[in-house]
């Protein structure tokens, strides 16, 4: 928690061991202290009518038995430093015994605030901590000038699986008022049990497993965490990370090198940390340098960053990052430790020009009939299956690269995708990219290349489907995909792309766009655009339960090489269109376990002996709102009439 620029903890839902207020006390965290009261089967305020002529919270002779729980929390837990505010319980209802314990928590201890959820805005929470609350009614409390209580989720961001999209928006709301303050995220680790099946592979065992289905459980529901039940990170943990460090960063004028910094700690001048930068250019690190920092807390401040305006040339993007990091060591955090990032990207003046323009190769056709065409320039070869209109085989000096490029509509879902139902709404999108026919096959020679023009019939969602390629005579295959909708009530589509298959062997992947953890449209902040370089194998991330996982966005182009160099590159066309890409050894389709959650583990999915690759315009947002209904926000939702996008591909080697 220290690392990861968190500074407060909500005991959910009942006082905790000692050992952990004495561990708060002595490294530093806030503690909101909530007794064990919770009676949410019975009713709860905010979620729908419930009978209060029987609800405990609102009959008096269950008044003693609230107060209780109330004051041994605080009679035990008053003299740690770390609490610094009472919570009066969970879900429970708001009746007249919770107006009693307020009154006797203020009179017992005047020093600390108390909150309540259920309480909203009435008269007893001194808090108003809403739990997962709309983003509509954030930014209402958040333009109020008649409000005199501060405004503290007391749950929000469910991080269930993989999930924690769109955090960056919950700050963008808290920065815009002084009475806008923060909230506590749901939660913090997945409960998981170690387990292990026949076969001898290790798992976390969740609700259901290890002899409990046939009893009452609620699978993975309590896997909701930032980390694994060993304590890893979740690549979510970055993004909350970058969200919540007390050292911000904006342009002013980045050409320049001038950057406004705010420092929004309440205590600590930047003195403390060492301020390091680095010039990027189309994801090469050509520059790097250190500036000093002294600025009081809660302040703003311009520095510059030494470095020369690099040069406008076409085809060539700067970033520029800049870093933050401890001085000294202290007992949670070493010396040398980031804590606070930011990039700027600036100086991008055409498209890019991946491949070299000089080649003068002729474009031979080695078969042409009615049922192939193949085509060879430059060393590459590509056929294609006349009958499907399918992409069969790239291949470089005989070798084949990949194949099988098809259409792909779907993801295997997310644990937010179910709680939303989009396995359901848009289970027409499962197999939409398979269930196509070829209306139409052209090849045309001329324009410097030659062209393959199919359209085909979506016959699931009867929409029409067309992919143009130019394979050139420097060995490009440049392919563009468009679709646009038959009719009008279409769902969602979860994914707009296409897929490839490679050989096993082509395991080693090196890329330029964001990383160098998964991140997607909604939870992308904290992914830098830079040059990454990974493995098929090392590529994903193992939720508990299986799902969606590893895409990487804004790529520019990945390449996928073998042992000796050889390979294929993928590449957009321009900055201002870049894609977002995956590579794993198992398809969705072996994530992906239908309309309903199933019981499954990642020690049951077995990789496949071939790469996969996703080449894709756009993939829906990861949401995470809550993990019961909550939608991805409207700009990381798809539900255009028309898309399009195109990229290249094109042999690579030693």
């Amino acid at each position: 928690m220290k690392q990861n620029n968190i500074n407060a903890v909500r005991t959910s839902h009942y006082p905790q061991s000692t050992l952990w207020y004495k561990l708060c006390d002595e490294y530093g965290l806030f503690v909101c202290d909530e007794a064990n009261i919770e009676t949410h089967a019975m009713g709860a305020e905010w979620q729908g009518w419930f009978d209060r002529g029987k609800h405990p919270a609102y009959l008096p002779q269950w008044a003693e038995a609230h107060k209780d729980r109330a004051v041994r929390m605080m009679e035990r837990d008053k003299n740690h430093p770390s609490v610094i505010v009472w919570s009066m319980g969970n879900e429970c209802g708001n009746g007249a015994v919770f107006h009693d314990i307020y009154k006797w928590l203020k009179q017992r201890d005047n020093t600390r605030p108390v909150q309540f959820e259920q309480a909203g805005e009435n008269e007893n929470t001194d808090i108003v901590c809403p739990m997962y609350p709309g983003m509509e009614s954030m930014k209402k409390y958040a333009s109020r000038t008649d409000v005199t209580r501060p405004y503290i989720m007391c749950e929000y961001a469910h991080a269930m699986g993989n999930s924690t999209g769109n955090f960056q928006e919950y700050f963008d709301i808290i920065a815009t008022s002084p009475h806008m303050q923060g909230g506590f995220i749901w939660d913090w680790v997945d409960q998981g049990i170690a387990a292990t099946d026949d076969s001898g592979r290790k798992y976390w065992a969740y609700g259901g497993d290890i002899g409990g289905y046939q009893y009452t459980h609620d699978q993975n529901f309590c896997a909701n965490g930032l980390i694994t039940p060993d304590r890893k990170p979740h690549p979510g943990l970055y993004e909350v990370k970058k969200v919540y460090q007390d050292i911000l960063f904006t342009a002013k004028d980045i050409e320049n090198g001038i950057i406004t910094i705010e420092n929004r700690f309440h205590y600590t001048d930047l003195n403390k940390y060492d301020f390091k930068w680095e010039l990027l250019k189309n994801g090469e690190i050509t520059t790097t340098g250190n500036v000093q920092v002294s600025q009081s807390p809660l302040t703003k401040k311009d520095i510059a960053v030494q470095l020369s305006a690099p040069a406008k040339e076409a085809g060539v993007e700067y970033f520029l990052n800049i870093y933050a990091y401890t001085k000294e060591a202290t007992e949670m955090i070493p010396a040398g430790y980031e804590i606070a990032r930011e990039q700027f990207a600036f100086g991008i003046e055409s498209d890019f020009t991946d491949i070299a323009a000089d080649n003068t190769d002729v474009i031979e056709v080695l078969e042409n009939n009615d049922r192939t065409l193949v085509l060879k320039a430059n060393d590459t070869e590509v056929r294609f299956n006349k009958r499907n209109g399918e992409l069969q085989r790239f291949a470089y000096r005989g070798k084949t690269l990949a194949g099988g490029l098809q259409p792909d509509f779907w993801r295997a879902p997310t644990d937010n995708d179910y709680g939303n139902r989009m396995p359901e709404l848009s289970n027409i999108w499962r197999q939409a990219g398979k269930n196509r026919t070829l209306k139409r096959f052209d090849a045309i020679e001329g324009n410097g290349g030659y062209s393959i023009e199919t359209e085909y019939s979506l016959d699931d969602i009867g929409s029409v489907y067309s992919v143009k390629y130019l394979f050139d005579n420097r060995g490009g295959l440049q392919v563009k995909a468009s679709w646009t909708a038959g009719r009008d009530n279409l769902p969602e589509m979860p994914r707009f792309g296409m897929r490839m298959v490679l050989p096993q062997e082509f395991e080693d992947v090196e890329y330029y766009g964001r990383g160098p953890l998964e991140n997607y449209s909604d939870r992308n902040t904290a992914s830098f655009v830079g040059i990454y370089k990974n493995t098929v194998s090392g590529f994903g991330y193992e939720y508990i339960r299986p799902q969606e996982n590893g895409n990487r966005t804004d790529v520019r182009w990945i390449k996928l090489v073998n042992g000796e160099g050889t390979g294929i590159r993928v590449s957009s066309p321009a900055a201002s269109a870049p894609l977002n890409v995956n590579v794993t050894h198992n398809p969705w389709e072996d994530l992906d376990f239908g309309t309903t959650k199933k019981n499954v583990h990642p020690c049951e999915i077995v990789p496949r002996n071939e790469v996969y690759l996703n080449i894709d315009h756009a993939q829906r947002g990861l949401a995470g709102d809550d993990t019961w209904g909550a939608l991805p926000h409207q700009p990381y939702r798809l539900n255009a009439k028309k898309y399009e996008y195109d990229f290249t591909i094109y042999a690579t080697h030693k």
